[in-house]
């Protein structure tokens, strides 16, 4: 898990900037996902009839790690990659992909607010 989130940081900034990622993190990325390789199995239900289930046959911690992996992944290749955003909140360290082109927090209700708070407490702390 600590590798492919590793990997995914310096990924992420290159396809952020539209440069080709390090080759050694898409290494590691696609080592995870090889490692725990996925397959559909068609199921049937009553309720909602059929469906595909994804099933990744490996121990837990393999399958977690390709689970995220799999999510970078398609975080990578998603051409709307270029506009993830980091969080302007000066203590947050979330990314975000704004669903408005002005959008600057992650959560607008939390850290938009907190920024709001500070802005006006720093205002009017001399009054």
């Amino acid at each position: 898990m600590r590798a492919v989130r590793k990997a995914a940081c310096p990924a992420l900034d290159a396809v952020r900037r539209g440069e080709r990622p390090p080759a050694q993190a898409l290494r590691v990325l696609n080592g995870a996902l090889a490692a725990a390789p996925s397959h559909r199995v068609l199921a049937w239900s009553e309720d909602a009839g059929l469906g595909a289930v994804v099933r990744r046959p490996a121990d837990p911690a393999r399958r977690l790690a390709a689970e995220l992996a799999d999510a970078v992944a398609e975080l990578l290749t998603d051409p709307r990659a270029g506009q993830v955003r980091e969080c302007e909140a000066h203590d947050c360290v979330l990314l975000f992909l704004p669903a408005h082109p002005r959008r600057r927090w992650c959560v607008a209700g939390v850290c938009g607010n907190r920024t709001r708070v500070a802005r006006y407490y720093a205002r009017h702390k001399d009054a």
